[in-house]
């Protein structure tokens, strides 16, 4: 949900500056021609005519979008302050006049636009530009303050580095980060008064067990007094599950793919990111998920209506129509998961009974023939259409179209860590595994292929998964 936040974030920026950069332009030539001219300096300004560069008004923003992406203007910008970005900002405003002005004399090869709008347009946008990152960055502030998109980060080692690395984060609150706690390496590290009492949670050797009972969504280390095999099995670790890792260190480890370099402030942190970053295909998909959930929910209504109206026809009264059920979504973060109810009220219950009958081996359960499944439950199950509510969960983001199935809690505890990594892509309510044989494969089989989904993420499998699900659900196959 952050990466997919950020794109949508960074492509806004973008066309709130190319609408301020028009805006500026056509500015520029009304105070020329209003206040400069005829007022401040009427010997140096003659008035101008707006039609003999009119056609710079599209080209303008153009420039400016572009100059600005090309200084990084559009990356993240928790970590840099606010007047480091006004100085880009007014060099990148030079950058659009020096660009504009040399566009106009390979075109025409001399003065066919005024001088002074060259001047006044670039001077009127960096005021923009530096007042809209203002009035960004404040608001995203007060929308900090109120607990929205924040990042829950989980600290391994100890030493000064890292004391000062959480008073840097505490004089940031901008930058969104929330501390989760500290795992230490030095057990007397929990004596100094830079620390909030209670931010010790245990040890630096046991984060990896840590974070499978308590999710977060990046890990930093500032090792101390850690041996480097030991760092090195929790990165290999972290890695497996499918965990951001950032190391405060000097070295690379070249066996750890996508690496990258990160700076906060003065403090450089290597960034060990084992899952897809968000891109334009990315955001297509989920864009398309809530889209597409959208117009599903509106066309099934009647379906909808009709399958919720036979539930309570064969229920007792006081019965529930949906089930709802805590998942473990991205990242392993909890979400409240929503289906038809196809069992009886209490089969949750009757689980533990019959887990030695399951179909399936690892922490899942599956049984062909469920007791607990309601004669209309088993219809509505054959032909899935009691995952059709969770297209309110795609509505709301806990879920996409396609992606790995959400795990049960219980379940995930008893993952192997390599099996964790399938908890770095959003959830689906269908995936690869459920059109290649759904119950009849076995667990390692089902992990394998949803990680062979998300090392191979492309729209078009997605769009074949798809496809292939409709062949799935209309013929039931391989359901229980």
């Amino acid at each position: 949900m952050l990466k997919e936040k950020n794109y949508i974030f960074s492509r806004l920026n973008m066309l709130m500056d190319a609408a301020l950069a028009a805006l500026a332009f056509a500015a520029a030539h009304f105070l020329r021609n209003l206040v400069l001219s005829p007022w401040l300096f009427p010997n140096l300004l003659a008035p101008s005519r707006f039609r003999h560069y009119a056609w710079l008004l599209p080209v303008f923003p153009v420039v400016t979008v572009a100059v600005l992406a090309l200084n990084r203007a559009y990356d993240s910008q928790r970590v840099r302050d606010t007047s480091r970005i006004v100085r880009g900002l007014f060099v990148s405003s030079i950058e659009v006049m020096v660009v504009c002005l040399s566009i106009i004399y390979m075109i025409y090869k001399k003065d066919v636009v005024s001088r002074g709008q060259m001047v006044v347009a670039p001077a009127l946008l960096f005021l923009l530009l530096s007042l809209k990152t203002v009035i960004v960055k404040r608001s995203l502030t007060g929308l900090r303050r109120r607990g929205f998109n924040y990042r829950d980060l989980l600290f391994v080692g100890s030493g000064p580095r890292l004391e000062e690395f959480l008073v840097l984060l505490e004089s940031h609150p901008f930058w969104g980060f929330r501390v989760a706690g500290i795992l230490t390496d030095d057990p007397g590290f929990a004596g100094s008064d830079r620390i909030a009492p209670g931010l010790i949670l245990g040890r630096a050797e046991d984060a990896l067990e840590f974070i499978e009972k308590n999710p977060v969504d990046e890990v930093i280390f500032f090792p101390a007094r850690m041996e480097q095999a030991n760092l090195g099995r929790l990165l290999e670790g972290l890695e497996l599950m499918g965990v951001t890792a950032r190391l405060a260190v000097n070295f690379f480890s070249p066996r750890v793919a996508g690496v990258s370099l990160d700076c906060y402030e003065e403090v450089p942190l290597i960034t060990f990111n084992p899952v897809r970053d968000m891109n334009a295909a990315l955001f297509i998909k989920y864009g398309l998920d809530r889209l597409a959930a959208l117009v599903l929910l509106l066309l099934l209504s009647p379906l909808l209506l009709a399958v919720m109206l036979i539930i309570r026809l064969t229920s007792r009264k006081g019965d529930p129509i949906f089930y709802t059920q805590t998942r473990s979504g991205l990242n392993g973060k909890p979400f409240t998961m929503v289906k038809f109810r196809s069992m009886k009220v209490g089969a949750d219950a009757e689980l533990e009974k019959l887990r030695a009958r399951s179909d399936v081996d690892g922490p899942v359960f599956k049984m062909k023939r469920d007791p607990r499944v309601t004669s209309f439950g088993r219809f509505i199950r054959k032909f899935s259409i009691d995952e059709l509510p969770q297209l309110w969960n795609v509505l709301r983001g806990d879920m996409s179209l396609v992606g790995p199935r959400p795990p049960l809690p219980a379940e995930v505890e008893k993952y192997d860590r390599w099996q964790r990594r399938r908890l770095s892509m959003k959830p689906g309510i269908t995936c690869l595994w459920q059109v290649m044989g759904r119950n009849r494969l076995d667990f390692d089989t089902w992990m394998k292929l949803d990680l062979a989904y998300i090392d191979n993420w492309s729209l078009w499998l997605d769009f074949t998964i798809l496809a292939r699900t409709v062949f799935v659900v209309l013929t039931g196959y391989g359901a229980s």
